[in-house]
């Protein structure tokens, strides 16, 4: 899963518990595309039987037959869905260079395979290439759902492309239940993006809703702590700055050069 870029005083030590990724959901992509016209095989079939009865007429129903199944394998929908296929089959082989080709082909043989644009954007965003990641998910049309869950996966691209305007609008496009997870990663997220854009009183009000409204933080608590802390110590509000950088000290020693940054807070 991939990890939201860091601070540029970050060093190159571990992170513990950094605010996850949510990766993208390809439950609509991991089945085989349907190839239209199937039913020609039942036709043939019933051609092949027919012979056994009424030899011309079984031979008229399976020249039919065949004229029917080349148009179907050559119209541009089958094309697209066997390259979709062949992408599928190259992604199982870890051959993403060829996976991406046949994606392509099938995009262009019929350009309104949409789920062909969503698994496209699904290699582009393991290969943190954030900005074909966002192309394809538009072009892909998931967004026009309302509450698409898309928005968040385009808005943690905009992150770690350092675009956090646009990170935050993508982010307050999309809701989530009280109790579902992605809601404490999305409402962190946020306030991280407000805490790194400038905005620091709009992330203090952010963290501070995670914090009193959130019981599924504790997974996360190591950063949401850093970032309060730092957001405190942007306010010039030193004395609580300093209590929270503590907790991260507790609890990890080694945590973005912890010990320094506490121990110059006035």
């Amino acid at each position: 899963m991939m990890e939201e870029k860091r601070d540029k005083k970050e060093t190159n030590k571990p992170i513990k518990r950094n605010i996850t990724v949510y990766e993208m959901d390809l439950s609509q992509c991991a089945k085989y595309q349907d190839m239209e016209g199937s039913w020609v095989i039942w036709m043939l079939i019933s051609g092949i039987i027919l012979c056994s009865k009424n030899l011309y007429g079984g031979i008229f129903l399976i020249l039919i037959s065949v004229i029917i199944f080349i148009l179907y394998k050559n119209c541009s929908k089958n094309v697209s869905a066997t390259h979709y296929n062949l992408a599928l089959e190259y992604m199982e082989k870890n051959d993403m260079i060829k996976a991406k080709e046949e994606l392509y082909d099938s995009i262009k043989s019929n350009p309104n395979n949409k789920v062909s644009y969503v698994l496209l954007s699904s290699i582009f965003y393991k290969e943190s290439n954030f900005k074909k990641t966002i192309e394809n998910l538009l072009n892909s049309g998931v967004l026009e759902v309302k509450n698409s869950k898309y928005n968040y996966l385009i808005a943690a691209c905009y992150f770690n492309m350092n675009e956090y305007s646009n990170s935050i609008k993508h982010l307050k496009l999309v809701k989530y239940e009280e109790q579902d997870p992605m809601r404490t990663i999305r409402d962190i997220l946020l306030g991280k993006a407000y805490y790194l854009k400038g905005e620091y009183k709009q992330a203090l009000k952010v963290f501070n809703e995670v914090k009193d409204n959130n019981k599924q933080i504790n997974e996360h608590l190591i950063e949401f702590n850093y970032f309060l802390g730092m957001t405190y110590l942007k306010l010039n509000d030193y004395d609580k700055a300093k209590a929270i950088l503590l907790k991260v000290y507790e609890e990890d020693k080694n945590y973005k050069e912890i010990e320094d940054l506490i121990s110059g807070i006035k």
